[in-house]
């Protein structure tokens, strides 16, 4: 009967233990990224600390995943204005180089199942690093669309990729109309033009079509942990910069506008 009763004893201090220090702790930690997650919600600014550690990481992560990588164009990011850049969105890493190449620290839009993996936990360095989340579905992403544009007229460096989630087979994916509408609405409030910078990344090697019968997160694993067949360098290009006042009235043709900049930069000129 010792043994059962000391079992017993045990589980119940175990239980206490949960119940009084643990599941607070995870409760309150709980709220804490429901919070970040939330489209809308716009966290600080990252800290100088932050944007040197995220560019460390950038570093290990494009070495193991990647290898070699050449860079066109770059003195297309020196422009003396409000600045939204605006990628092709290939890759899982494609933040990470970005964050790579910028010497100042940026501001980050990501799908809001970005910041639910691992039950919500990916969100505080996310959000650390400058992140923040939208909502992808139709009708639902506004709120973050207002948290971009308070980046944007505040002179933070802006990163969007149009396309939303990442298309990793290599074609790139139609556009959704959120990067003119925030390049419009800036450039209205603070009544002078912003600048798109146009950017195309090309990967040395992509999986099929077949990839994209996983949800994103999975496809992301799948590629992060079959590395050794997919690190085959990128060609980053970034273009001329294009004015938002250059754009179409139209935010349809706009958004064309730009796909066909981004596209146009693509080294292989493999999409039309």
């Amino acid at each position: 009967m010792l043994p059962a009763a000391i079992l017993i004893i045990g589980l119940a201090l175990l239980s206490a233990t949960w119940a009084v220090f643990i599941l607070p702790k995870w409760q309150k930690l709980q709220r804490y990224t429901d919070m970040l997650s939330t489209c809308g919600y716009l966290p600080l600014a990252p800290t100088t600390d932050a944007h040197r550690w995220l560019k460390k990481i950038s570093r290990w992560v494009l070495k193991i995943q990647i290898g070699k990588f050449e860079v066109i164009g770059l003195e297309n990011l020196n422009i003396p204005g409000h600045k939204i850049i605006t990628p092709n969105h290939g890759h899982w890493v494609d933040p990470f180089i970005i964050a790579h190449l910028l010497p100042e620290a940026a501001r980050y839009i990501a799908a809001r199942g970005v910041f639910r993996f691992l039950h919500g936990l990916s969100s505080i360095p996310a959000s650390r690093c400058g992140a923040f989340a939208c909502d992808l579905t139709p009708g639902k992403g506004a709120p973050a669309k207002d948290c971009a544009i308070e980046v944007v007229t505040s002179g933070q460096t802006f990163v969007i990729f149009p396309e939303g989630w990442a298309y990793m087979n290599g074609v790139m994916g139609p556009l959704k109309k959120g990067a003119v509408r925030i390049g419009k609405e800036s450039a209205h409030r603070l009544n002078k033009p912003v600048f798109y910078v146009p950017t195309y990344i090309r990967y040395g090697r992509y999986p099929g079509n077949w990839i994209l019968k996983f949800p994103p997160p999975i496809q992301y694993l799948i590629v992060l942990l079959l590395f050794p067949l997919y690190r085959r360098g990128l060609t980053i290009v970034f273009g001329k910069p294009i004015r938002s006042d250059e754009l179409r009235d139209d935010d349809a043709e706009a958004t064309e506008q730009l796909r066909l900049a981004i596209v146009g930069l693509d080294p292989k000129h493999q999409n039309t």
